[in-house]
């Protein structure tokens, strides 16, 4: 995965991911580049915490519970991950675009799984709200994929 920055340089989004966290004053730690590694190889799906606890735990036995939930809030915060309360638990994905921050997705109840669609016309509610500010917008819609339809 990389994208396009300024003078057209490309960036993984690993990279684009690391200069966030630099840019709000947060050090590039072993521990916090192999989080986004991690959940970056399955940007497509929201992982347990509980799983990715396990997964940093393993890798990092004196890691504590508390800094690995802090680390996810702290970049959930500042746009590189995203979470969303499951009936199972809170779960993470890695950020799917950093270069447009509207965007919806299907999201799989069963497995987490996160497809990104194209964001829908919203001309008839704009016009409605024609008096309003919209700062932002989100589409999810969920149900169970096909994969686990099976």
């Amino acid at each position: 995965m990389s994208m396009k920055i300024s003078g057209g340089i490309f960036m993984s989004t690993i990279d684009v991911a690391l200069k966030i966290l630099q840019q709000n004053n947060f050090k590039i730690t072993k521990q916090r580049q192999y989080l986004l590694e991690y959940l970056a190889q399955q940007a497509d799906f929201y992982i347990a915490l509980s799983q990715l606890d396990q997964q940093m735990r393993a890798f990092f036995p004196k890691m504590s519970h508390d800094t690995i939930y802090r680390n996810v809030k702290e970049m959930q915060q500042i746009g590189i991950l995203e979470t969303k309360m499951f009936t199972n638990g809170l779960r993470v994905k890695f950020q799917c675009d950093f270069a447009k921050k509207e965007h919806s997705h299907f999201i799989c109840e069963q497995c987490g799984r996160a497809l990104e669609l194209p964001l829908p016309d919203f001309t008839a509610i704009e016009q409605q709200l024609s008096n309003y500010q919209i700062n932002n917008y989100h589409v999810e819609i969920w149900g169970i994929c096909d994969q686990c339809q099976i």
